[in-house]
């Protein structure tokens, strides 16, 4: 395994199964529109008792409470607080910390999502992967935290879809809906069961940190085994927290590691320690010439012109992303695994290496193949 450095908006319920509601606010949450100023801080704790210590003490120091959220799943108690006016965001994080040591603080931060529209004509992702043209068993369910996906889509229709909305934007969105196509659309995992979580907000900037947090503790409800991520940001404690915990108990995390560029920072989830990180390829087996490198990188997948239906050719890491989600579920004994370490020693075994022999900063171990582990039929 490689080295890493990974609100509560208007729950929505779009599902051919019904799903219930067990997830109650305590104070109801603003999604937070402009996040860039990093206007809030957000706060996990672990107790009742250290939730209402921080609330009263973060009272004294005029910072307002805006929203509180149990993360029943992730056993985490998530606290919005909206920073003092001249106190910047490194002294709001600081200031919590000081207020409660055993916390996890960091300001709102923007995630977006990792693909844009191209106007090429390429039909070669299945040939990459030697995915068949009958696409392949689902031996799991598979999760996406993405954007809004069209739960009506016939590239949709021979799937069950549970869907849940974490923010204020539209049910149906173009990018969500294609990260959908691309794992359980026609020749991709058959007859399968996804759970999508939307986290992009009306303005289609990104998904914010309580919507992430949020999606990731309804995953860990559903017990959705492995989730597919194709948004990525800044480093945050608040979301290291959250997926570590999902990690713990057993969820394997695909990530997309970012389009900004190979001389970037490594961007997050996709950079933490036991996420597997997902970088693009085109069709001469050239990665894309925007997708972030580093150490942390495991897999490269097609992800540059590729055509998804009703949507045209797409390309990103986004795109990426739910190749390699697709290929761990589509296979009996990989989608068993419980660790991303397990996951990436059995995937290794059919990857066709790229780049230097080996694992590498560009292409990490390669691209898995799926032609001796599909099982075409649903």
């Amino acid at each position: 395994m490689t080295l890493k450095n990974i609100t509560s908006a208007i729950f929505g319920l779009f599902s051919l199964l019904s799903v219930s509601g067990a997830y109650a606010d305590d104070l109801p949450f603003t999604p937070v529109i402009n996040l860039e100023d990093d206007s809030n801080v957000i706060v996990l704790v672990e107790t009742e008792e250290a939730a209402n210590r921080l609330i009263v003490n973060a009272a004294r120091g005029d910072y307002q409470l805006n929203g509180k959220k149990r993360l029943l799943s992730l056993g985490l108690i998530a606290l919005d607080f909206e920073r003092p006016k001249g106190v910047s965001g490194r002294l709001a994080v600081a200031d919590m910390k000081r207020m409660e040591p055993g916390s996890a603080a960091g300001v709102d931060s923007l995630y977006r999502i990792q693909s844009r529209g191209t106007d090429k004509a390429r039909h070669f992702a299945g040939q990459l992967l030697e995915w068949p043209q009958e696409g392949c068993k689902a031996h799991s369910p598979v999760g996406m935290i993405d954007d809004g996906i069209d739960h009506l889509s016939q590239s949709l229709s021979s799937a069950i879809l549970t869907y849940r909305n974490f923010s204020d934007g539209p049910q149906a969105r173009p990018h969500g809906t294609a990260i959908a196509s691309l794992l359980v659309g026609p020749g991709r995992l058959n007859n399968a069961h996804l759970y999508s979580a939307n986290v992009v907000g009306r303005e289609n900037r990104g998904a914010g940190l309580f919507e992430l947090i949020s999606a990731l503790d309804w995953m860990q409800a559903m017990e959705v085994p492995v989730v597919n991520i194709s948004l990525a940001g800044p480093n945050n404690p608040v979301l290291e927290k959250a997926i570590n915990r999902t990690l713990d108990a057993g969820m394997i995390i695909v990530a997309a590691v970012g389009n900004d560029g190979p001389t970037s920072p490594a961007l997050y989830p996709a950079a933490y320690q036991g996420v597997i990180a997902v970088t693009a390829v085109d069709s001469t087996y050239e990665v894309y010439d925007q997708a972030v490198q580093g150490i942390h990188i495991d897999f490269a997948a097609p992800g540059v012109d590729v055509f998804v239906k009703d949507q045209g050719y797409l390309t990103g890491t986004s795109i990426a992303a739910p190749f390699v989600t697709a290929a761990i579920v589509s296979d009996a004994d990989v989608s068993k695994l419980r660790s991303s370490a397990s996951v990436i020693r059995a995937v290794v075994d059919s990857v066709l290496d790229l780049g230097a022999p080996g694992h590498d900063q560009i292409f990490g171990a390669g691209i898995p193949r799926s032609s001796q582990t599909c099982e075409a039929n649903s």
